[in-house]
């Protein structure tokens, strides 16, 4: 019989070949740190990154795209990227990139602007920049609505909101001398500088901002004296010739000065209060009164030298002011007048008995009592006029009549007039005189006076022929007499001594006569039984 088959013995598994690991290639570690890297760039490049923002000037002399930096307090906060001309070629518009510290602080009240060497009234500056370029300064100014574009300053500020001292805002008529970094003093003390100016909306005044510097800023009261000090105050009017000047600095590149009244409000004025910018001293010293009354003056004479806003004086007072004058010309009558209207002001006359009465009633009992007004010379030297008023009990009487829009007080000429006047007068009279009937009585009388002089002459001559030697002779005859006295009064003489002698005998006589008065006195009945007896 056949064998099963068997199953064959396994045969022993070959060992397998070990597998070989794959490592990673350092070829790949470089794009995979460069991608890091750049990833960490832009990371921080996005953290970092400030606001962009756009600032307009009127050139950009100076400037230079990547270049020109942006400075706060001297420190880099920022550096301009592009600069490019506006759409119609007026202005340049430079873009800048700012730190992203900085995105906080951007707004409205921010400011910009180039600084260059300059040399102005407060000095030199920017030197720096003739060597290291301009740059655009910055001041983040108080906080307030956020702002990406901005209009640059042309020049620097003078000061900053974080400045100490008050910002002080003035209103005149006129910018005058003043400009930007123009001093302010006090008592010619250097004590700040003027930061801006610009019109008012309706154009008919100038606002100036003045910085008063701490701690000099307490010295600004309510009722502070402001006045352009710029220049030499050379002003001729009805008192004379004035001339008045500051320091010589202000002279040159003007100023502003103030001062305060003796009679003065301790409290500090607020800074947003205005101020009145005066042109001179004098000005800013006035009193300004609100209460004012217009009345009319009808003048006959000549207004030469007088002028708008000449005073109005009572017994050399100021109570007013000219206003206005012209010339009116009556066809009919061929005759011209000159209305001049003033201004009296009743607060300067300080009436103690008014008790309510209205000034214009109180004035009409002035001009019946003779108030009147005429014109005065304030200065020979300058000629200019002024109106005058007084009391003249003389004058017609007068009421206080109404002229159209105005009360009109009577006139009187003036000193000069009167005399005009009177010359005038006196050349009529000398006209109306029968000066050739006189003149014709003069040459029938002079042969009388000639007669009259020849025997005026004639008894001279006898005079000096015949009474002259007579009375030499009665001269000489006095003078004889008088040294005789004098040698008979003389010192030594016998007359005079019987004249002492005579002297003390009556000088005796005077005593015992005394005497005899003082024993009656005391004894009167001597004079019945005698002395030293008694009845």
């Amino acid at each position: 019989m056949d064998e099963p088959l068997r199953d064959p013995e396994p045969m022993e598994e070959l060992p397998k070949p070990a597998e070989r690991r794959r490592r990673p290639s350092l070829v790949w570690l470089i794009p995979l740190v460069a991608a890091a890297i750049g990833c960490w760039i832009a990371l921080k490049a996005y953290t970092e990154h400030g606001p962009t923002i756009r600032i307009t000037f009127q050139n950009a002399e100076g400037l230079e795209a990547g270049q020109t930096r942006i400075k706060h307090k001297d420190v880099e906060v920022g550096r301009v990227t592009a600069i490019n001309l506006s759409p119609d070629f007026s202005h340049v518009v430079v873009t800048a990139e700012l730190k992203r510290e900085v995105d906080a602080h951007l707004s409205e009240n921010t400011r910009f602007w180039v600084v260059r060497a300059r040399i102005g009234s407060t000095g030199i500056s920017g030197l720096g920049t003739l060597l290291a370029g301009a740059y655009i300064g910055m001041d983040p100014g108080p906080l307030g609505k956020t702002q990406r574009d901005f209009k640059g300053l042309e020049t620097a500020p003078i000061i900053t909101p974080t400045t100490p001292g008050a910002l002080v805002e003035l209103r005149a008529e006129k910018l005058g001398s003043l400009n930007v970094g123009s001093p302010v003093t006090f008592r010619q003390i250097r004590v700040g500088e003027v930061e801006g100016f610009d019109l008012e909306p309706d154009g008919q005044s100038v606002l100036i901002k003045v910085q008063i510097n701490a701690p000099y800023h307490k010295l600004v009261h309510r009722n502070t004296r402001f006045w352009d000090a710029g220049g030499v105050d050379l002003s001729v009017d009805a008192n004379g010739l004035k001339l008045r000047s500051d320091s010589l600095v202000q002279l040159f590149m003007g100023g502003v000065a103030f001062e305060n009244p003796v009679s003065l409000d301790a409290d500090l004025a607020p800074t947003s209060q205005p101020f009145t910018l005066f042109s001179t001293h004098d000005k800013a010293y006035e009193e300004v009164y609100l209460d004012r009354h217009l009345f009319v003056l009808y003048f006959d004479e000549s207004v030469r030298g007088l002028t708008r806003g000449a005073p109005v004086e009572f017994r050399g007072m100021k109570v007013g002011e000219v206003v206005d004058f012209r010339l009116e010309f009556q066809s009919r009558e061929m005759e011209g007048r000159i209305p001049v209207l003033i201004a009296l002001e009743p607060e300067r006359f300080a009436f103690k008995e008014r008790n309510g009465e209205p000034f214009d009633l109180l004035m009409a009992r002035m001009v019946r009592k003779g108030f009147r007004a005429q014109f005065k010379t304030g200065s020979l030297l300058t000629g200019n006029l002024f109106v005058d008023l007084g009391f003249f009990p003389q004058a017609p009487v007068r009421t206080l009549a109404r002229s159209g829009s105005y009360f009109e007080i009577p006139t009187m000429p003036s000193t000069m007039g009167a005399l005009v006047e009177n010359l005038a007068r006196v050349a009529e009279r000398l006209q109306k005189l029968p000066l050739e009937e006189l003149a014709g009585e003069l040459r029938a009388t002079f042969p009388a006076l000639r007669e009259t002089l020849q025997q005026t002459k004639a008894l001279m001559a006898r005079l000096d022929t015949e009474t002259a030697p007579q009375a030499k002779a009665t001269l000489v005859q006095a003078q004889t007499t008088l040294a005789a006295l004098e040698k008979a009064l003389g010192s030594g003489s016998p007359v005079q001594g019987d004249l002492h002698q005579a002297l003390d005998e009556f000088t005796q006589a005077a005593r015992a006569l005394r005497n005899l008065a003082d024993t009656l006195e005391r004894h009167p009945e001597s004079m019945i039984f005698g002395k030293g007896k008694k009845p």
